[in-house]
């Protein structure tokens, strides 16, 4: 705090000055005898020995004002922190720091005038100071047993405070905390400790990326070269491929060529021919038809052409042979495009049809081999059943239970197994199960056709 409490200020007062003349003589005190009060604060004043409360009210002129020899300024500010501060000797050389904060309320101004508590931490020094075991709990601790030393000092000041509260004439007191300060030695090496771990951490971390990145890196080189080789590979395919189809479309186009240079030769001919006997004077409309004729069939073009005596019958046969080889050649080329395509589309559709195969035995296979375990664990869960059966009726013969009139082993089974008995037990006396009829008693299992298509393997061979 940086000013005392309750106590703030105290102060002598000189007597008081006279104003005025003759009969109208009035003492007085001026404002600067006084000090200023803030809100929370009170005067108390002392007149021929009393101690009277002033709440900053009473005016200058006042009859208490003026006789009033001393003036004392307390703090009435609620719950007040007094924080107090104590050295524990530790095993050391060093001390431990205890800090105690009491909150403190004055109750009564005059009183705390009249007793002089003019310091409430002074007090509450002195009152921790009389319980002497504070100062002997850290002596068996050193400073890094700073945590053991809290938890004891919490522990006794809190206990010494209830068996013994501080009492100061009018002032209510009252513990609010206790702490043991971090030494300035352990707070620097803690320092320097987690200076280290965390550099040690960062030292662990950085080696674990770095062999991270190592293996990573290897990893990625692995890749790049599988990676490599196999595009190699495929470039090698691929460039293999892309020559063999240039090739055949280089023979393919020289053949196309050819009979394209051939068919423009003829063509070439005819047209020069066509042009002599437009010079020779045909008519315009024998020419138009002439060329509707070459347009929509050749092959009557070159029958007309012969007949008009512009081609001679072998030129005649060599047009027709080179006109049916053209045509040949791209029927064939047609008609194999055709049966590739069909082809292909029946290995689609082979493949597909052996899907749908391979995945039909694949799902009658597992269908198979769970119902074979569905029975198996029927079978058991009936096995289990009917020997607790047999094992309860062979402890009430041994106990003597089956010689009772009124006991029902029937009714009995059929209670403990949840099913009705498998056999009739008659009479009161007892019954011993033979190893014949346990073994009767057994389930059965129903003979299934189970045998898998695909791998040969029968349920009673599997179960």
């Amino acid at each position: 705090m940086t000013e005392p409490y309750p106590i703030v200020e105290q102060r002598p007062l000189d007597p008081a000055q006279t104003k005025g003349k003759f009969f109208w003589r009035k003492e007085y005190r001026e404002h600067g005898e006084l000090p200023r009060p803030n809100a929370h604060q009170v005067f108390v004043y002392r007149v021929d020995g009393e101690y009277v409360l002033d709440s900053a009210q009473r005016r200058l002129d006042e009859e208490q004002v003026v006789r009033a020899t001393h003036v004392s300024l307390v703090d009435l500010t609620r719950d007040a922190e007094v924080i107090v501060e104590l050295a524990i000797p530790s095993a050391e050389a060093d001390d431990f720091t205890m800090r105690v904060t009491f909150v403190c309320t004055v109750t009564n101004a005059v009183s705390v005038v009249r007793e002089g508590r003019g310091d409430a931490q002074t007090l509450l020094r002195a009152y921790l100071k009389s319980h002497h075991r504070i100062f002997e709990l850290g002596l068996e601790y050193r400073l890094l047993q700073i945590n053991d030393v809290r938890r004891d000092v919490n522990a006794q000041v809190k206990a010494f405070t209830t068996l013994k509260p501080p009492v100061i004439s009018g002032i209510a007191v009252e513990l609010r905390s206790v702490e043991v300060l971090t030494p300035d030695e352990y707070r620097q090496l803690m320092g320097s400790r987690r200076s280290l771990e965390y550099q040690h951490e960062l030292n662990t971390t950085q080696q674990r990326l770095d062999h991270s990145l190592t293996a990573e890196r290897q990893h990625h080189d692995q890749y790049l070269e599988r990676d490599r080789s196999g595009h190699d590979h495929r470039q090698t395919t691929e460039r293999l491929a892309h020559e063999q189809r240039l090739e055949w479309e280089r023979v393919h186009h020289s053949g196309v060529v050819g009979i394209e240079q051939q068919r423009y030769e003829l063509d070439r001919l005819a047209d020069r021919k066509a042009f002599d006997r437009h010079q020779r004077g045909q008519d315009r409309e024998e020419m138009t038809a002439l060329a509707e004729i070459i347009r929509n069939n050749p092959d009557s073009a070159l029958a007309n052409a012969y007949v008009a005596g512009s081609l001679d019958a072998t030129e005649m046969a060599e047009r027709l042979l080179v006109e049916n080889r053209y045509r040949g050649e791209v029927e064939r080329t047609e008609r194999q495009a055709e049966f590739d395509r069909r082809h292909e589309a029946r290995l689609y559709e082979i493949e597909h049809r052996n899907e749908q195969r391979r995945w039909s035995r694949e799902q009658s296979r597992e269908e198979r081999k769970w119902r074979r375990e569905d029975h198996g664990l029927a079978r058991a869960e009936t096995r289990r059943k009917e020997e607790i059966t047999l094992e309860v009726i062979r402890e009430l013969g041994k106990h003597g239970y089956l010689d009772m009139t009124n006991l029902d082993p029937n009714l009995l089974i059929t209670k403990l197994t949840g099913a009705p008995p498998r056999e009739q037990l008659e009479g009161g006396g007892k019954a011993e199960p033979a190893a014949g009829d346990q073994a009767s008693s057994a389930p059965r299992a129903e003979p299934e056709d189970t045998e898998d298509d695909d791998t040969g393997v029968r349920e009673e061979d599997v179960s």
